[in-house]
Parts: structure tokens; C-alpha cells; sequence
């Protein structure tokens, strides 16, 4: 998960709830974590993902960050750019499964691997302080729901994993989805990265 520290690298600001470095940053919605994506693209010479009416350039999709904003111009995804994005859900579900066919990211037992409403003291924490599932990755279940590219309607985006204040079967290998433009203490996000 995209931690508050980092995110704060690339963005110049830490907007979470819970506060602390090393824990998934929060309170961000789908557009912050595309902005974030193509910002930290052009960071590291990578060809940016993510375009407003066709510009990759993030100052001219007249959007700002962390106000509840809506990108209303029609959003694409250049799946040939090399830059950071968002993964989709199939490419989330099948990260998340490690290679196994295990309730949760990494183990049928709950408290091995996520943060969920019995074990969070109600608050994120941390990544990486569970067990990793079979690729090596943390947190795919509970801490913080992660948004993936993928769209329910036209409003609303794909969110996986579950989180802190989520009841276990909430923390499984399954995905919901939430309007794009709303921002919760348990939503944060990963990236990837198409290698070719």
C-alpha cells in the first residue's frame, strides 16, 4: 500500500486521519490516487497512464487534490504507457490470491495476514506487520481498501481488500466500489507498473 510517507513525497502533503509515515495514506479519493499516479510518473521519466481529454499533464485537468473535487472531462488509460497506475481488479484479485486459493490475501486465517475490525483498535497501522501472501505482498486484505482503474458506473470506482473497520468476510479476496470522488479513513491504494 501507498504509505503516508510516500505520498507525502510526491504530493507535498499527507491528508490521512491516521496519522504516521510508515501507514497507508487515507482520505484520498480515486482522482488523488490517479493524480498521484501520473505526478510521480513524470517524477521518474516514465510515460504517464492517465489523461484528461487526452493531456497527461496534471496541471491542465483543472482539478485539485483533497477537495472533494470531480474530474469531469473524459478520463483515459494509455495501457501501453509505462508509467505508474492503478491496478485493475482482475489484476488485483490475482496478485492478491499469491498464487493460492486462500479466503484471505495470503491465509484462511484472518488474523495471520489483516487488520480488520476485531484486531485494528479501530485505526490503520503500519504496513507490512502481517504475514505476506505467496508474491510477497502485504496488506491485500484489511488496513485500507485499495481503489483499482476499473469503473461500476460512471461515477463510481472499484475499491478491493477491505480494511481496518471491515468484519472479515469483508476482508477477502472480493471487491466493492464507491463514487469516485469520496474519500474515507479506511481507502487508500497500491500501484503498478506495465513492464515491457
Amino acid at each position: 500500500e501507498v504509505t503516508q510517507g510516500f505520498y507525502e513525497s510526491v504530493m507535498g502533503v499527507n491528508p490521512s486521519k491516521f496519522k504516521g509515515a510508515n501507514n497507508p495514506v487515507e482520505m484520498v479519493s480515486w482522482y488523488d490516487a490517479i493524480y498521484f499516479c501520473n505526478k510521480l510518473s513524470i517524477a521518474k521519466g516514465y510515460e504517464p497512464v492517465y489523461s484528461v481529454d487526452g493531456n497527461t499533464d496534471i496541471t491542465k485537468w483543472n482539478y485539485t487534490p483533497h477537495q472533494w473535487d470531480s474530474i469531469e472531462d473524459e478520463i483515459t488509460q494509455n495501457s501501453s504507457a509505462n508509467g505508474y497506475r492503478l491496478p485493475t481488479v482482475a489484476e488485483w484479485g490475482y496478485a492478491a490470491k499469491g498464487g493460492r486459493y486462500y479466503n484471505y490475501a495470503g491465509s484462511n486465517e484472518i488474523d495471520e495476514v489483516a487488520w480488520y475490525d476485531r484486531n485494528s483498535n479501530d485505526k490503520t497501522h503500519s504496513v507490512a506487520q502481517k504475514k505476506a501472501n505467496g508474491y510477497g505482498l502485504y496488506d491485500m486484505s484489511g488496513n485500507v481498501e485499495e481503489w483499482c482503474w476499473d469503473s461500476f458506473t460512471s461515477q463510481d470506482r472499484y475499491r478491493c481488500g477491505g480494511s481496518w473497520r471491515a468484519r472479515d468476510y469483508g476482508c477477502e479476496v472480493s471487491y466493492s466500489w464507491t463514487n469516485a470522488h469520496d474519500k474515507y479513513d479506511n481507502i487508500g491504494f497500491r500501484i503498478v507498473r506495465s513492464v515491457k
